[in-house]
């Protein structure tokens, strides 16, 4: 059987969550900007005695369907696409129906072109792990993996609520049609007077007058403000203090759109429960790859190592199993499945067969190889290495840039975060805390809301300078030297402690054991920003590799007593901030002010 190296899966990438959020996002700002154009473009709706805006359920059902839609997406693009054929279904019979209020033709278009790339979306293929995870998958050892004796109902969450879903849009539904009925029944032996409009409380509810009262009464209306005080309108007086106005009967057909969303996404949950089921049983249904791995079980957790895996070096994947296993140590054992993150795994140790209860992540999770590193405090005889220490596999070195690699001591490298990402976050920081403002607040007065959005604007700023725009580094063989995020310094190699690098690309630069150092910020592993807007920039990770590299070397010439004459980089001046900076803050006041007088809506 083919042991599993670190070289085999160095390099792969994660099948991102952001690419199932990154499709639904798409269908959900069509189905937004299709909703605007028929608000925009439809022909209005007028409530007259003569044609009664009345209970409409087609109409309800298509209010709920394109409502659903948004949700739906971020649970189950399937069916979100089958929300947006009912969508398109049901608007063309409601056209068909009601001709004189029917939409352009161009607009019933938009309709389908949404439902087109509903289905679309949803039919594209995930990213894969990349041609290197595709020629291990083939090139390695195949077996089937012993069968369970019955696997569990996976999905059971997902199908546990879309229970009360579907149950609460069952109910409402049945609610909504019996009131109908009951007002119905009255309102058809309802008297039919003419009415003054005395008084509106607000904006759904008017004040009239009846001939036969000397109160007013109060009435629900659709808009308030299309039955100015004075005016007579026709209302329909029931038995039991029911009034309707003619014009707008009793309807309760608007329950119907809450129904149909709930039911939509209870439809949404047991789909992802039925993907999540059929992606287990396709793991015990033919031959998976199997390589030999080292195993660390203890109760339901089990972490994943390479077979040439180093002490502190990180799991590759991790997964919990539905079965407890009593080991507290690092075994030998057998993967069956590929290891990376969001793919489904299953392992054999000791002769057990440990099951998924989910698909894999990340083993950074993990406890390192080896066990993790003892307490400062506590001294031991054994301690584990940090895999931030640990020389450079052949293959981390082969992922650096080349200058990087072939570079002499006395060339000085620089590294600066990309300035477009950087003021990126600083435009948008401050945008969500400020729209929940907005809604917290009244109404302010502009130079009122000038002072509150200048100091809201003011800490993005600053943030995103220390965090992003201000950081730099440059190094040679002789050492580095860096302006972080909080502080500056220049350092020789022997007073770097170690180096690590997040997924999120802050590099951080440790001086100490206790983890204390200066971060500079370099491009994450799944970057925002596309290639072409963050420039040649380099990784966290090929930051991080490039500055260990060089440390590794200066370690190995002091080792072998080479007499080192390179001069240490120019010192680190923290810059001032740039007047763009001070523009963008002043600008970001004056426009994000506008939110807060409510100018947008």
């Amino acid at each position: 059987m083919t042991p599993l190296l670190t070289a085999d899966v160095f390099g792969w990438t994660a099948r991102s969550v952001r690419w199932r959020r990154g499709r639904a996002l798409l269908v959900v700002a069509a189905a937004i900007a299709v909703v605007s154009l028929h608000v925009v473009f439809d022909p209005p709706v007028e409530c007259r005695d003569a044609a009664p805006c009345g209970p409409d359920p087609l109409n309800a059902v298509l209010f709920g369907l394109v409502a659903a839609l948004p949700v739906v997406a971020f649970v189950s693009l399937p069916v979100a696409a089958w929300l947006a054929a009912g969508f398109v279904t049901a608007d063309a019979l409601w056209q068909v129906a009601h001709p004189a209020l029917a939409s352009p033709a161009w607009l019933t278009g938009c309709d389908a072109a949404l439902a087109v790339l509903a289905f679309v979306t949803a039919r594209l293929a995930p990213p894969g792990l990349g041609s290197g995870a595709q020629m291990w998958a083939v090139t390695t050892s195949h077996r089937a993996p012993p069968r369970p004796r019955r696997l569990p109902r996976y999905g059971l969450g997902w199908r546990l609520l879309a229970v009360p879903l579907l149950l609460s849009a069952l109910a409402i539904a049945i609610g909504a049609v019996a009131a109908q009925s009951r007002a119905d029944d009255r309102l058809g032996s309802a008297e039919r007077v003419v009415a003054e409009v005395v008084g509106q409380p607000d904006e759904y509810t008017i004040e009239v007058r009846l001939p036969s009262a000397t109160d007013p009464v109060r009435v629900t209306v659709a808009d308030a403000s299309e039955h100015p005080v004075g005016a007579n309108l026709a209302v329909l007086v029931a038995d039991g203090g029911l009034y309707q106005l003619v014009s707008e009967p009793y309807d309760t057909s608007g329950w119907l759109s809450l129904a149909v969303l709930l039911a939509g996404l209870a439809l949404g949950c047991l789909a992802r429960a039925r993907e999540r089921a059929a992606a287990a049983r396709a793991l015990f249904d033919g031959e998976q790859p199997a390589t030999e791995v080292y195993v660390w079980a203890l109760g339901g957790r089990v972490a994943v190592y390479a077979t040439d895996a180093r002490p502190g070096e990180p799991a590759l994947v991790e997964f919990f199993a539905l079965s407890r296993h009593g080991s507290d140590d690092i075994r030998p054992g057998v993967l069956f499945g590929v290891p990376a993150q969001r793919e489904w795994c299953a392992v054999a140790v000791d002769g057990e067969l440990l099951v998924p209860r989910g698909p894999a992540r990340s083993g950074r999770f993990a406890p390192a190889y080896g066990g993790p590193a003892p307490d400062p405090a506590s001294p031991s005889d054994f301690e584990v290495p940090d895999a931030a220490r640990l020389p450079l596999r052949p293959e981390e070195i082969l992922a650096l840039r080349t200058e990087d690699v072939a570079a002499t001591p006395e060339i000085v490298h620089t590294h600066r975060h990309n300035r477009f990402s950087g003021y990126a976050v600083i435009v948008a920081a401050s945008w969500p805390f400020l729209i929940v403002l907005s809604r917290l607040l009244p109404a302010l007065p502009y130079w009122g809301a000038v002072a509150l959005a200048a100091p809201v604007t003011a800490i993005a700023c600053v943030s995103g300078w220390r965090l992003f725009l201000r950081p730099r580094v440059s190094w040679n063989g002789a050492g580095l030297s860096v302006v972080g995020s909080i502080g500056a310094r220049l350092l020789v190699w022997s007073e770097v402690h170690a180096i690590r690098a997040d997924r999120h690309g802050a590099v951080t630069i440790e001086t100490d054991q206790h983890g204390a150092g200066l971060v500079v910020t370099a491009r994450g592993e799944q970057s925002l920003l596309p290639r072409f807007l963050s420039g040649d920039e380099r990784t966290g990770a090929q930051l991080s590799g490039a500055l260990r590299l060089t440390s590794e070397r200066a370690a190995a010439r002091d080792r072998d007593r080479v007499r080192d004459v390179v001069s240490l980089p120019p010192a680190p001046v923290p810059p001032p901030a740039p007047v763009l900076l001070y523009a963008a803050w002043l600008a970001e006041a004056l426009l994000y002010a506008l939110v807060l007088t409510g100018y947008f809506g």
